[in-house]
């Protein structure tokens, strides 16, 4: 059976530019509508991610970027280019007829796989990813995606397939995120490209030289090629009382599971940690109707990675939601029979708690892997091509990779699903450098701050935009005149062709940010 869609002509042919788009309406559907080299093409109008629209992202060349998140897109074929989106955009027919753009609908659905290739079952070559976080599921679809026939196995201490883990400290643990809301894949998609899910399957070695993979049940894998993308482990707290009942860490859907079940309306909080994940899961606690204090170890939070103005913001958008800050101090010991019941601090304070969410960081859980120099706090060094060893890659939160004149690693989702793709289409014979310029994002009470860049530590820093008064920011931080990273609230645009300049290498000088940019003007000269 044929089915009918309606097409409409929706502009003249010169109404827009090359590098233009806008929505459009055929019928009773909204399309993207984008005009790249004399061509127009029409999409699907939201990213596949989290539906963010997409006519107030950036059109770059053939690149189409997310808004809200940066995911990125091709707008010729409408494939996905870069995480967080695991899908690209459906595309509709487009023809020129008496100088109308004619767009006709040919497809209903909202999101397309990228073209993967199909498996051979009589293939002997195994490729095993280690870890289902971000890094891994994004290297499987890499592999096939990058022509790898064989088998693929994934390997989780889990008892999850691959989920939305940035979610479950935000609507997942507020409880506006129903269950079925966190797997990234149906496991229909699993079955489909044969990708084998062993859950429940802690690796306790690694040994490169053999290719061995040695398992908690005692069961030992071979591999022609590997990942590790085992992400970090949480850091504990180091004392007195930190073994009592009640006092948690969020990493896994698990804890967000048991955090939310604990967090019940009049129930008193301490977070302990002042970071990105604790302060949204206090600010989700608080949503939950929870009285929350937050103890950090700094007087503001944030100050080193954001600077001192934004973090007073961002404090106040909590103490505003009724959160209670007690900074510049640290814990002396958590008292309790066998639960929580006091948080004491070292200033002589004590604080009443029936529960204790601890957020110290994350820890790269590499000590399985033998044979491999790892770096103070744990991590790998790899190539350019995130490679490690003959065979073995990295991706994610244990990877530690070069970049100009030094090496960094990164423990953010965009950057972990980046990598993990990176490494799978090199496992499956490519030749792909990872070169991307990181981009993070939190969630702090209904507020988006996007982060490009990297700056362990900063001189200066340059603001468009004052965030103490305004509602719209952008923060450049700056290290002997180079601009290392750029924070900014509700200037996604900017954000994202601030993005695109740094990947080209052509972002513009402090000097010149200080004296003022046009950055749609400097992205046009690039």
């Amino acid at each position: 059976m044929t089915t009918n869609y309606a097409e409409a002509a929706v502009c003249r042919v010169d109404d827009l530019a090359n590098g233009e788009m806008r929505e459009v309406q055929v019928g009773d559907k909204t399309v993207l509508l984008a005009r790249v080299d004399g061509e127009y093409h029409a999409l699907h109008p939201q990213c596949t991610h989290y539906q963010a629209p997409l006519a107030k992202g950036l059109l770059h060349g053939n690149r189409l970027v997310c808004p809200w998140h940066n995911a990125c897109f091709d707008v010729r074929t409408g494939h996905r280019l870069e995480a967080p989106a695991l899908n690209g955009l459906p595309k509709h027919a487009v023809r020129v007829e008496d100088g109308q753009v004619i767009v006709q609908l040919t497809t209903d659905s909202e999101s397309v796989e990228n073209p993967m290739v199909e498996p051979d079952p009589a293939s002997a070559d195994t490729c095993v990813i280690v870890g289902s976080g971000g890094a891994g599921a994004f290297a499987a679809e890499g592999l096939r995606e990058g022509g790898f026939t064989g088998r693929i196995v994934m390997l989780t201490a889990s008892e999850e397939a691959p989920y939305d883990r940035p979610n479950c400290s935000k609507d997942y643990l507020q409880g506006e995120a129903p269950d079925e809301w966190m797997p990234l894949r149906a496991d229909e998609f699993y079955q489909t490209h044969h990708i084998e899910i062993r859950t429940g399957q802690r690796v306790v070695s690694l040994d490169p030289a053999t290719k061995t993979i040695e398992l908690a049940s005692g069961e030992t894998l071979t591999y022609q090629q590997a990942v590790l993308a085992p992400g970090g482990s949480p850091n504990p707290l180091p004392v007195p009382g930190a073994g009592l009942a009640g006092v948690y860490t969020l990493r896994s859907l698990h804890d967000s599971q048991l955090l939310r079940a604990a967090g019940q309306p009049g129930k008193r909080v301490v977070v302990i940690g002042s970071s990105f994940i604790g302060l949204e899961a206090a600010m989700s606690l608080r949503k939950l109707g929870c009285e929350v204090d937050v103890v950090g170890r700094d007087t503001i939070p944030f100050q080193k990675i954001l600077g001192p103005a934004i973090g007073r913001v961002i404090q106040g958008w909590h103490e505003e939601a009724g959160i209670r800050f007690h900074l510049g101090t640290e814990v002396e010991q958590l008292t309790g029979d066998t639960t929580v019941r006091e948080v004491v601090l070292k200033s002589g304070k004590s604080l009443a708690a029936d529960l204790v969410l601890v957020g110290l960081g994350v820890k790269p859980q590499t000590a399985f892997v033998q044979g491999v120099d790892r770096q103070d706090d744990g991590g790998i060094r790899t190539d350019a091509y995130l490679r490690i060893a003959p065979d073995l890659y990295a991706a994610g939160d244990v990877a530690v990779y070069p970049v100009g004149d030094g090496a960094q690693r990164i423990e953010h989702w965009k950057v972990a699903g980046q990598q993990g793709y990176v490494a799978g289409l090199n496992m499956a014979g490519q030749q792909q450098a990872y070169q991307q310029v990181p981009f993070f994002w939190t969630n702090q009470h209904g507020k988006r701050i996007n982060y490009i860049g990297h700056a362990d530590s900063f001189d200066d820093i340059i603001y468009d935009g004052d965030p103490e008064k305004d509602d719209s920011f952008l923060a450049f931080y700056v290290a002997g005149e180079q601009i290392l990273a750029v924070a900014g609230l509700k200037r996604d645009v900017d954000i994202a062709i601030i993005r695109e300049l740094m990947q080209l290498g052509r972002l513009p000088s402090a000097a010149s940010v200080r004296a003022g940019v046009n950055w749609t003007r400097e992205l046009k000269k690039a």
